[in-house]
């Protein structure tokens, strides 16, 4: 039987848990991660999930030496972003307003989870075991006794879940959630445009759902369109053609003629842990709190944890002292409870806000939009929290 020790297990190598495992792994704390499935590789055209990683997240990258891995013809910066239900109610973000030359960067998440592995041999104290399944879990109070589906047995102080929104460490933790899915869909579209604005990212926010763009490199970008299912899954049976048709309709003035690569659809789904920790577990990233794309957070949100988290257990001296993680893990949940259920409301009331076709009501929101627009003070202090700044 092959027996492994490490201070920390992480479950799940996306990019959350992978830069948690990075960070750890560069102080000396010996990590092992385990995930299923290697990344998707790169090829020509963009993979279809694309992020905005906002300038905290960007240095916090930096820190761990990983964006100097992405080519930077890959790496698309935005500076702007313009926010609009009536275009004479537009609400535009400048990152000079805070002081920045760029707000952060588009890069498909493919590209950004293959630079992150590529770190891991650079460190001793990192073993990824992948592919592989958990098959048991057992705490004795002070370590946790996992074996996997390769007969692997790993013996840890720490267990960490970081395998997204269907986080099966988080069911195995018996930690609970709270959540929805929202009354829309997301069709994810790859597509080449003649009309591109570079370094702006920009969203309309209609009653069935906003529509936003993310430029990528050269002239391709991702467009993420929000409507009813019923509406989305008539979208998705069209044949290509007239599906290019129907978004250059809709858009033509924003996107010009465009050239459809690639689709996918998703459903939106709302949902929170009663709890981000447990006796001697943590969840980080979408197995704790997943959000509404609407605000592209989610990733930066899930780095926040990462931050908060490692720098908890790189502080505390824990692994070294072979003293009780108890405080950090409650420390960790004190810091992170506050900032994604405020993350979480801002998206829910902008959700409800929107999501209704009443005129009085959308009336009253274009001027709060024209209000906006109008105040400095506060389109900085809002740009400055989306940002990871504040």
């Amino acid at each position: 039987m092959n027996k492994l020790f490490c201070d920390v297990l992480i479950f799940g190598a996306g990019i959350i848990g992978a830069s948690l495992a990075l960070r750890l792994s560069q102080s000396g704390i010996k990590v092992i991660i385990v995930d299923y499935k290697h990344p998707i590789p790169i090829k020509k055209k963009p993979h279809i999930r694309v992020a905005a990683i906002n300038y905290a997240s960007i240095e916090f990258l930096r820190e761990i030496n990983v964006w100097k891995k992405i080519p930077s013809d890959f790496c698309t910066p935005y500076h702007h972003l313009e926010v609009w239900e009536w275009s004479s109610a537009k609400v535009i973000f400048h990152a000079m307003s805070v002081g920045l030359s760029k707000m952060g960067y588009i890069v498909e998440n493919n590209r950004l989870q293959l630079a992150l592995w590529e770190n891991f041999i650079n460190f001793k104290t990192i073993t990824l075991c992948c592919p592989s399944m958990l098959i048991s879990m057992y705490y004795d109070g002070c370590d946790w006794r996992c074996i996997l589906d390769n007969g692997v047995v790993i013996i840890s102080r720490l267990l960490i879940g970081a395998d997204g929104m269907h986080s099966q460490i988080r069911k195995k933790l018996g930690i609970g959630v709270i959540g929805w899915k929202y009354h829309q869909c997301c069709m994810l579209l790859t597509i080449e445009t003649d009309k591109y604005k570079h370094g702006t990212l920009w969203q309309i926010f209609t009653p069935y759902g906003p529509i936003g763009f993310l430029p990528l490199y050269s002239h391709w970008g991702s467009l993420m369109w929000y409507n009813t299912p019923k509406r989305i899954q008539e979208l998705q049976k069209l044949p290509i053609e007239m599906l290019e048709k129907e978004i250059e309709s809709n858009f033509q003035k924003q996107l010009g003629n465009i050239k459809l690569h690639n689709m996918a659809v998703v459903p939106l789904i709302r949902q929170r842990a009663h709890e981000y920790v447990t006796t001697g577990g943590a969840l980080v990233g979408d197995a704790a709190c997943s959000l509404h794309p609407l605000a592209g957070q989610g990733i930066n949100l899930g780095l926040r944890d990462v931050i908060s988290l490692s720098q908890l257990l790189i502080h505390s001296r824990v692994f070294e002292e072979r003293s009780s993680v108890s405080e950090v893990l409650i420390s960790y949940q004190k810091s992170r409870e506050y900032d994604s259920f405020l993350m979480q409301s801002c998206i829910d009331w902008l959700y409800v806000l929107f999501h209704n076709n009443c005129l009085p009501l959308k009336i009253a929101r274009n001027i709060t939009f024209m209000a906006v627009e109008r105040s400095y003070y506060l389109k900085k202090q809002i740009l400055k929290y989306a940002l990871g700044i504040l």
